[in-house]
């Protein structure tokens, strides 16, 4: 959607749904009060606090503090950017945006979603197509893949017969349609055409919104070739896909980590054995477009490949290709020339998360891999591979990195850490520096504190007291804390809390959530959970003698001010001095209050 008129496509897609509706398809929403609740579905609690405005078409989570409108909450809950949020919630509901989008692209767009519907049907049809065949469904249960994960990847199978899914989809979608969505081939003299796929179990590839983009299927004995993808089309591109991603993106919230993968079985054993967040590139090398893509959903990317020699050079090639896109890259080795479906059947999921949490950085993988090819016994190998090792360490951007493997080698190797840090740096190489992690540490100065506004932070405990302490309060009290000015964004809060008091006798959190329009209430309960531990130890008669002081000394700044350009000096200069006058009294006041107490 890069071409399209991205002005009020936002806006126009709020406009046609409504947050209830569209938070009600993910979770239980109830009606209490003037807002909706319900358990929050980005973070694990027993009591509600995620309120939903139909008024504002918003919702915000007092427990975790995610908020936002509809788009947002699709985005959060799908792990999907703005954009793709926008056309899921438009395919969703079928709103029409194509007035959004400009020229060819704007043509283009209705064939994606008839291809998208062709491509839905297949599966569909691969699905059903696995019950009448003894054979695929045996293999799955060799393979210890079971009902739920069949479902759950929407796994299905191709017949052996030349044109099952063409005379299948026939009456409903044209040859020229299939044949673009790479479901069936024309054959040689161009007179008839027949299905790409025949007897292969198949697997659905799924864009992270929810489409069917193409198949990969494979063969269930020895023949040729063992797997066999969906060809380049218009809604699908191998080097911009990963298997899988629309599952694993939904288990990021927690640890936005990847574990990536070959091959389609490694992915479902993954996530048959709890590792959820894995994907897996379609028979082709990593790309920097799946290291874009990936970036999206995850910090960390971990590689499991094969362990055997063409294992090792794609991982080797996989880090060349991620350096600059992906900061942290960790490498599991899972060694005896093992892929994770075969480690996981043989060691199960327990040993794997070891094998995870061992997982080493893509710096240690270069330097145990260049290793392999010397002898660090014999002199002459230990300089050749030592000469080669700090290429790799100069590369990195990192300086800690650097010195924890100027470190390393020196301790492998036995060798200076200078001497590897020459070589290391160059011509920045600094003989006054220690090199590695030994050096005497230097002092560090201690970060000076900020302190908050004066005059809100004790507004804030003012109103906290009014919240906690109303019936402790004389009605003077509350009179002068009703009546004080504050500053705008509290006048608000303090507004709402006096209103409440008019009509309820304790105060409660929870109707206050419930009710409450959600800019005050997020702003009352900041307040609250900020100021609930000092509660016991505010002085309030302290509190509103610091508050009118503050209150004073604005007023005579404001008089100064005035001073300067008015024709009423006289009345203004008197003014000012009995501000002052009077703030001579609150200080006397609070100093024969200090000495009582």
């Amino acid at each position: 959607m890069s071409n399209r008129n991205e002005g009020n496509i936002f806006e126009y897609i709020l406009e046609h749904v409504n947050i209830i509706d569209v938070i009600s398809d993910y979770i239980t929403v109830e009606r209490s009060g003037k807002n909706a609740k319900a358990l929050c579905p980005f973070h694990n609690e027993k009591t509600p606090s995620f309120i939903v405005s139909e008024e504002k078409q918003l919702f915000h989570c007092f427990g975790c503090g995610a908020a936002g409108n509809a788009i947002s909450f699709i985005t959060q809950y799908e792990n999907l950017d703005s954009i793709d949020a926008v056309e899921f919630l438009a395919d969703k509901y079928r709103i029409d945006i194509s007035q959004f989008a400009k020229g060819a692209h704007q043509k283009n767009t209705s064939h994606y979603a008839r291809y998208y519907d062709i491509l839905r049907d297949a599966a569909i049809f691969y699905y059903k197509n696995l019950r009448l065949y003894p054979d695929a469904l045996a293999y799955f249960e060799k393979r210890d893949i079971h009902i739920d994960v069949i479902k759950q990847f929407g796994l299905g199978f191709a017949s052996d017969a030349w044109s099952d899914l063409l005379k299948a989809m026939a009456n409903k979608y044209s040859k020229s349609d299939l044949e673009k969505v790479g479901l069936i081939i024309e054959n040689k003299d161009k007179t008839n055409h027949y299905d790409r796929f025949r007897n292969r179990i198949m697997f659905p590839i799924i864009n992270p919104k929810g489409k069917v983009i193409g198949f990969g299927g494979r063969v269930m004995d020895d023949a040729l070739p063992k797997y066999l993808n969906s060809p380049e089309t218009e809604v699908f591109n191998k080097s911009q896909t990963l298997y899988g991603l629309n599952l694993a993106k939904n288990h990021l919230q927690d640890k936005r980590q990847l574990i990536i993968a070959e091959g389609y079985m490694d992915v479902i054993a993954l996530h048959t054995h709890g590792f959820t967040n894995a994907v897996a590139t379609l028979g082709t090398a990593l790309t920097t477009d799946h290291g874009r893509l990936m970036r999206r959903y995850a910090d960390e990317i971990i590689l499991c490949y094969d362990s055997d020699f063409a294992g090792q050079k794609a991982t080797l090639r996989s880090l060349d290709v991620l350096q600059g896109i992906i900061e942290k890259i960790r490498i599991i080795v899972l060694g005896e020339n093992m892929d994770p479906d075969d480690y996981l059947k043989k060691y199960g999921a327990d040993k794997f998360k070891e094998k995870i949490d061992q997982a080493i950085t893509a710096t240690e993988y270069r330097l145990n891999h260049l290793m392999q090819a010397y002898n660090l016994n014999d002199d002459q190998e230990k300089i050749d591979f030592l000469s080669k090792a700090v290429v790799i360490i100069a590369d990195l951007s990192n300086a800690f990195e650097k010195n924890l493997y100027i470190e390393k080698l020196s301790g492998l190797l036995d060798v200076s850490r200078e001497l590897i840090a020459k070589e290391v740096f160059k011509e920045n190489y600094n003989a006054n520096t220690q090199y590695g992690f030994h050096a005497k540490s230097k002092k560090v100065e201690s970060i000076p504190k900020i302190t908050s506004d004066k005059k809100r932070y004790l507004e804030k405990q003012l109103v906290m007291y009014y919240i906690h302490k109303h019936d402790a309060l004389t009605e003077d009290q509350k009179t002068l804390i009703q009546n004080f000015s504050y500053s705008d964004e509290l006048q608000s809060i303090i507004d709402y809390v006096v209103s409440y008091y008019e009509s309820h006798t304790e105060f409660s959190m929870q109707h206050i959530i419930e009710n409450a329009d959600l800019s005050i209430s997020t702003r009352l309960i900041d307040i609250v959970q900020s100021h609930l531990s000092v509660l016991d130890e505010i002085d309030i008669e302290l509190v509103m003698n610091n508050l009118q002081s503050i209150s004073l000394d604005e007023n005579i700044e404001y008089l100064m001010q005035q001073l300067q350009t008015s024709d009423q000096k006289q009345a203004i200069q008197q003014e000012i001095q009995k501000k002052r006058m009077e703030k001579q009294a609150l200080q006397l006041q609070m100093r024969r209050n200090k000495f009582k107490n």
